[in-house]
């Protein structure tokens, strides 16, 4: 996985009925067996037959296979969860096969229940698994349009130096700038795009703007989970331009706009 298959990445709700080889099948389990995430926290993942598993989405055209997940209710499990589960993407996204990010579009009973979710643990989010279809459906066309899907906010209202008094302009990202990009443009829940992110010398600071109504007991917070997708699709992209780093607990204790709170901190140690 590298930044390549982040651009390459597309969300996909029409599949065509081509069976996925059994060797991929191995390969993405076996990862969902090894892989972690940098903030300890553990994610089990299923692979879920439509039929046998009686597990369906209304925007969903096609698939026949989905795969679940769930976390035991913990710190920053949100955004483990986010990280993870985008690293399988980005994995899948790899081998060919088309996925997409569902949370409220589910029968999310039948998911739980076919994933064994119990009573402290969580399922934010599922995603289909297959071929993607020649064409789009209706239906996928107008909820992209909707959601304005291959849109994003503007660079310098999501990107800070120092503090958020300060905009970013992508001429000032230096080496950053790759990494940023992969930020932006990454999937979130109804493309809210709740990062913001400040640049502090060695260190870069990630905050959720929080959008009310995106945290639930059945899902935890949703938007969380974007910053897990941030936080992966970053420190690939950190690596991809010769840098290395971690994320740690580090709140510069920066004054931050109403409704945004600090999230993680990625320190660069070259």
């Amino acid at each position: 996985m590298d930044s390549s298959t982040i651009k390459a990445r597309k969300s996909v709700r029409t599949f065509n009925d081509r069976p996925i080889p059994d060797e991929l099948m191995a390969k993405l389990e076996d990862f969902t067996k090894h892989d972690t995430n940098p903030f300890g926290v553990p994610i089990t993942f299923k692979f879920l037959d439509r039929k046998r598993d009686g597990v369906s989405s209304p925007v969903i055209v096609g698939a026949n296979t989905y795969v679940a997940a769930k976390y035991h209710r913990q710190e920053d499990a949100e955004l483990g969860f986010g990280y993870s589960f985008e690293r399988f993407v980005l994995l899948a996204t790899s081998l060919g096969l088309g996925t997409v990010w569902l949370a409220a579009t589910i029968d999310r009973k039948a998911f739980e229940r076919a994933l064994g979710v119990g009573a402290d643990e969580v399922m934010p989010a599922v995603t289909p698994l297959g071929y993607a279809a020649d064409k789009r459906s209706v239906c996928e066309t107008l909820m992209r349009k909707n959601m304005r899907s291959d849109e994003r906010a503007p660079f310098e209202s999501l990107f800070f130096r120092g503090d958020f008094d300060h905009p970013l302009g992508e001429g000032e990202a230096g080496g950053l700038l790759e990494p940023l990009q992969t930020v932006r443009w990454s999937p979130s829940a109804t493309n809210k795009q709740p990062w913001r992110l400040v640049l502090d010398g060695e260190k870069v600071h990630f905050y959720e703007h929080k959008t009310k109504g995106y945290a639930r007991e059945s899902t935890g917070d949703i938007q969380k989970v974007d910053m897990g997708i941030a936080a992966c699709h970053f420190q690939i992209a950190v690596q991809d331009a010769g840098f290395e780093g971690t994320f740690v607990k580090s709140d510069p204790g920066i004054a931050a706009p109403e409704a945004t709170d600090y999230v993680t901190t990625f320190v660069i140690s070259n």
